[in-house]
């Protein structure tokens, strides 16, 4: 996106990490406009075409990423158990646009995008925003995250049976959370739901 727009990578690599919360909020405007408005502090003077080019890069990139997070063959194993899918996501307006691109789109029966809601996990709105639209109450629900955005805390604030998901593939990737502590229960593969019923 930097070399689309005309601007020093790292500048704008860390101009998007710092900006993080502001986008998961939603408080930057649409895709078009927030790509302008971060090349624009970090010295750009983007063109149409320019920002248009960048927003089909980071849409190809979330596409990508949505379809990679998650498994397919676990959700669509849990889905033919009868359970209901949510997702819960601190993300910014990219991902909304693109979910209906992706398989997820069919298998999960409700998301809560922060950009949308306007506020970001461990906010008590953003679980109980899902258990509405899911017709539960949150000491019905399972929550599994891997801890990011205080993500576990939140949700058992409201009574949900937590799990924290850690994958020995991800130890040591990149995270947004420096430290992740949880004391509760940990899983290491949504398959390890599958082997066992669902308390």
């Amino acid at each position: 996106m930097a070399e689309v727009l005309g601007v020093d990578r790292i500048k704008f690599a860390d101009i998007v990490h710092s900006t993080f919360d502001a986008r998961v909020r939603g408080a930057m405007g649409g895709l078009s406009e927030t790509i302008a408005e971060l090349s624009r502090r970090v010295g750009g003077r983007p063109t149409c075409q320019q920002v248009t080019l960048a927003a089909e890069q980071r849409l190809t990139l979330s596409r990508k990423l949505l379809s990679d997070t998650y498994s397919e063959h676990h959700l669509t194993n849990l889905k033919s158990r009868g359970y209901q899918l949510g997702i819960v996501t601190d993300c910014s307006v990219e991902t909304p646009l693109s979910w209906n691109s992706t398989w997820l789109r069919d298998l999960v029966d409700v998301v809560v995008f922060s950009c949308e809601l306007g506020v970001r996990k461990p906010h008590p709105e953003m679980y109980l925003e899902a258990t509405r639209r899911l017709n539960v109450q949150p000491e019905e629900c399972l929550f599994i995250g891997d801890g990011d955005s205080d993500e576990l805390r939140g949700a058992y604030a409201l009574g949900m049976s937590t799990k924290m998901l850690v994958d020995p593939n991800l130890l040591g990737s990149d995270r947004r959370d420096d430290v992740i502590k949880w004391d509760g229960a940990v899983i290491n593969s949504v398959t390890e739901l599958l082997d066992d019923s669902i308390e």
